[in-house]
């Protein structure tokens, strides 16, 4: 599994939407904004855009 890549330059993207984090996810957030120093936006949409394809959907029906 490849790793999710956090470049630490370049513009700030500009804010969509609002989602609310758990406060497990909230910390795991401010820790990488910390190592970074990227804004939270920032980190949260790259974090999506480069998961997608590690993210397996199941089906909650029974065949």
């Amino acid at each position: 599994m490849n790793p999710i890549v956090l470049k630490c330059n370049g513009p700030s993207l500009e804010c969509i939407g609002t989602v609310r984090l758990t406060p497990e996810a909230e910390k795991v957030v401010r820790r990488l904004r910390e190592k970074t120093n990227l804004p939270i936006r920032q980190i949260v949409s790259e974090i999506i855009i480069q998961a997608e394809s590690l993210i397996d959907i199941e089906n909650g029906e029974e065949d």
